[in-house]
């Protein structure tokens, strides 16, 4: 038992430094499940929802989490003097494939925002930024 408790965490503190990627790329994740359930439901009502398609979340979940991991196994035998060398930052190679899990989560959920809304969000946001060009002074502002 004492061996089982000395392996789990030896295994724990080995991927300590990666906690925070992993709950980035999982909140990323559940944002998305939010905003796919959101669109489903604001599209074809609640009976669109099905278990089937919310299961596919658990294995997204293991997916990216596990190819993390084996990207910082990698990096940290492999590539990290080499990164550190050019970079100057630990773990950058798995740094930079949890930024394109999450790009891919947020695109996704831009998506399902502009499926549900029926808007382009770029569109909105030029708008927005071309609005406040406009404004000179704070009292311009009205409610």
């Amino acid at each position: 038992m004492k061996t089982l408790q000395y392996l789990t965490s030896s295994l724990l503190s080995f991927f300590l430094p990666v906690h925070g990627l992993l709950i980035a790329v999982g909140f990323a994740i559940v944002l998305d499940t939010f905003t796919g359930v959101f669109k489903s439901v604001k599209i074809n009502g609640w009976h669109s929802v099905r278990s089937r398609k919310l299961s596919d979340v658990v294995g997204k979940v293991v997916l990216y989490n596990t190819a993390i991991l084996s990207i910082y196994i990698m990096d940290f035998y492999l590539l990290s003097g080499f990164f550190k060398y050019w970079f100057s930052a630990d773990f950058f190679f798995t740094k930079i494939i949890a930024l394109v899990l999450i790009v891919i989560e947020l695109t996704s959920i831009k998506e399902n925002f502009e499926a549900a809304y029926k808007k382009d969000i770029w569109k909105l946001l030029k708008s927005i930024l071309r609005r406040a060009k406009e404004i000179e002074d704070i009292s311009d502002l009205k409610p």
